[in-house]
């Protein structure tokens, strides 16, 4: 009966044990699943990790992909700019060259021009000069002629009207003297008008340029001058 209850006891005894391992042994189990938990919640950030990160990859080479080839297009047109600029660069050169030389000649001219305007201003003070010396003298110059012609005339044998005569419409001395006060004309002036049947100051004041200058030895100039001077007679 002793051996019996020995037995039971070491049985028991080896049940507790074996009751404590089998605890031991869940409790390992429980903490391995635990532990693998945690490692397949990690595995699944990873991956999820590893998907962003080749979405951005890919995200990436599309944007390399995409520069590289804006890059070729760049390097493209660059090429084709420096031929248009190999091929039009002696055209420009020319172009200048000839841009230069227009402007060159263009100073030239100018400078051509103002010599030009200088000696044209010039000349037109010159031919104001002579004219206004001519309107001074013109008077003297046509009484000289006048002179000459009648000394000519008298040389062939042709002698002059006595002057103490009278013309229609009133006397030549009067005559003579009121018209030769008219500034620059002079008594000879005023015979040849005379002569030319002019006889009164009112017949005188009525004529035109073209009557008066129709005298033998009378311009028109004259006769724009006796016109105006006959209106303060």
């Amino acid at each position: 009966m002793a051996d019996g209850d020995e037995q039971t006891s070491q049985l028991e005894s080896a049940l507790a044990q074996e009751q404590e391992r089998l605890e031991k042994l869940w409790d390992a189990y429980e903490q391995q699943e635990q532990d693998l938990n945690a490692s397949l919640d990690r595995i699944n950030r990873l991956e999820s990790d590893l998907e962003t990160k080749q979405a951005m990859v890919q995200s990436l080479e599309e944007l390399l992909s995409e520069r590289d080839s804006h890059i070729r297009e760049l390097e493209i047109e660059r090429q084709r700019q420096t031929k248009v600029e190999a091929e039009y660069a002696p055209r420009v050169d020319s172009l200048e060259e000839k841009v230069a030389d227009q402007t060159e000649k263009y100073d030239r001219l100018l400078s051509i021009t103002q010599e030009m305007e200088e000696e044209l201003e010039f000349a037109k003070q010159a031919v104001r000069a002579r004219d206004g010396w001519f309107n001074q003298n013109v008077s003297s110059l046509e009484a000289i002629a006048a002179v000459s012609k009648e000394w000519r005339s008298i040389q062939s044998g042709n002698f002059p009207a006595s002057s103490s005569g009278g013309g229609p419409g009133g006397s030549k001395a009067d005559f003579i003297s009121a018209v030769s006060k008219i500034k620059g004309l002079g008594k000879v002036k005023a015979e040849q008008l005379y002569d030319g049947g002019f006889h009164t100051i009112e017949t005188l004041k009525a004529a035109s340029l073209d009557e008066i200058s129709g005298v033998s030895g009378f311009t028109k100039l004259t006769a724009q001058k006796i016109v105006d001077g006959a209106k303060s007679l």
